[in-house]
């Protein structure tokens, strides 16, 4: 078992999101004269939105907002990602004209991990297709773009200005007598999902430690991964938990999971804390909720409980899925308020297990568990520049619905091969 101790002594630190993609692309159509330029914004876990810029033909600017959604496919055995755009909105120049949305491509060429943008289409309303060629592609972070460029596509009062450009710079002191303090729990060598679950540990780890840096707290991370994932180091770890009010607790458990099948009182999984099969499984469990009900005695102001494990029969091994599609990182800032409204002004205990029951939890080797995955990606793009009035009813609900539509369309060999997040949220 590792037990650190960080401790931040800085009075701000810049924190970026860690997987968010902003592009300037500027394409035409056919043989128009009229140069769009779209800022497109694509968060990893499958969500984001565009707003394009352009003049028409009287040389009046207008500005259009869209969401995407995003579409695989293929082109001449290469694989392709498509922005749908859709619900397009004036943002400046509403003159009562339509817009047809815009069709954003990007493509996966040999050799590549990242797709990248490489065509534009826009249906029309007749039935025809316009073709576009793209004149320039520029990959964006948030501190190279100015108050100017940041104009032309957001008014000075939105979210993503105000954040950008009116941000705190100096650090609520009042949290530095606090301590985040992490539980990483983590099956990491398990022969079928060790490697896995060593996803989970570092982004886990990684995520909250900048969410202590960022607001000036104390960090004590504690690990039970290793020779040292037993049942018996767990539930001594758990039971001599220790905090203050001005603390936050955080337990994420990574591993496998399972349910008896005459629970009728559980929402929750028992975690499976074997390590061989001649262990008596039985003896070596413990259920989520047990361990909710031990956070909830904390005098912590926060306590947060994340499981990513199966919740259906006992011994039934976690499928491997697919990824969402990557593309190239930009840095983007977080936001001071959204991180303190989340993690400082948020009292009381939440629980959120990956799946419901008489279901399995997906994973694979490039992102770890799909729960835990999607839930940080969620957790990031609620801190960012882009987000206002961040809530947890809302991170958990767009981490459920991410879940779900990454597995909506397994093959899997169960009854039941979509994974729905089960939860409970007693904070206020």
């Amino acid at each position: 078992m590792k037990k650190v101790v960080f401790v931040v002594i800085s009075f701000f630190i810049l924190q970026f999101a860690g997987a968010t993609t902003i592009y300037e692309i500027k394409y035409k159509f056919d043989s128009s004269n009229v140069e769009y330029t779209a800022f497109l914004v694509r968060y990893e876990n499958g969500t984001g939105f565009m707003r394009v810029r352009y003049k028409n033909n009287l040389q009046k600017t207008k500005v259009v907002s869209m969401v995407f959604d995003e579409i695989n496919g293929t082109d001449n055995g290469k694989k392709t990602l498509r922005f749908e755009g859709k619900d397009p909105k004036f943002i400046l120049g509403d003159d009562g004209d339509s817009y047809a949305p815009d069709y954003i491509w990007f493509m996966q060429n040999p050799g590549e991990v990242n797709y990248a943008p490489w065509g534009v289409t826009s249906p029309q309303a007749d039935g025809r297709t316009l073709q576009g060629i793209i004149i320039s592609v520029t990959l964006l972070n948030t501190n190279d773009i100015t108050r100017t460029y940041a104009n032309l596509f957001f008014g000075t009062g939105e979210t993503f200005y105000v954040n950008l450009f009116n941000s705190p710079t100096t650090n609520n002191t009042a949290q530095n007598s606090s301590t985040l303090k992490l539980y990483v729990i983590a099956n990491t060598l398990d022969e079928d999902i060790g490697s896995t679950c060593q996803k989970d540990v570092a982004r886990v780890k990684h995520k909250f430690n900048d969410i202590a840096s960022f607001l000036g707290m104390k960090m004590e991370y504690t690990e039970i991964t290793g020779t040292s994932f037993n049942k018996n180091i767990i539930v001594n770890t758990l039971n001599n938990l220790d905090s203050k009010s001005d603390d936050i607790i955080v337990v994420c458990y990574s591993g496998h999971g399972f349910r008896y099948s005459n629970d009728r009182d559980h929402p929750y999984p028992q975690f499976d804390l074997t390590t061989s099969s001649t262990q008596i499984i039985t003896e070596n469990t413990m259920n989520a909720a047990d361990v909710y009900t031990l956070l909830n005695k904390q005098s912590a102001h926060l306590k947060l409980l994340f499981t990513d494990c199966c919740n259906s029969e006992i011994r039934q091994s976690r499928p491997f899925g697919h990824s969402n599609p990557f593309t190239a990182k930009s840095r983007v800032q977080w936001n001071k308020t959204n991180c303190e409204q989340l993690f400082i002004n948020t009292n009381g205990t939440i629980i959120a297990s990956a799946a419901s029951a008489g279901e399995v939890a997906f994973c694979n080797s490039d992102i770890g568990g799909y729960f835990l995955y999607n839930l940080v990606e969620s957790l990031d793009k609620a801190l960012d520049v882009f987000s206002s009035n961040p809530s947890w009813q809302n991170i958990i609900d767009e981490t459920r619905k991410r879940v779900l539509s990454m597995t909506s369309n397994s093959n899997c060999n169960y009854q039941v091969c979509t994974e729905s997040t089960v939860y409970w949220l007693g904070i206020k």
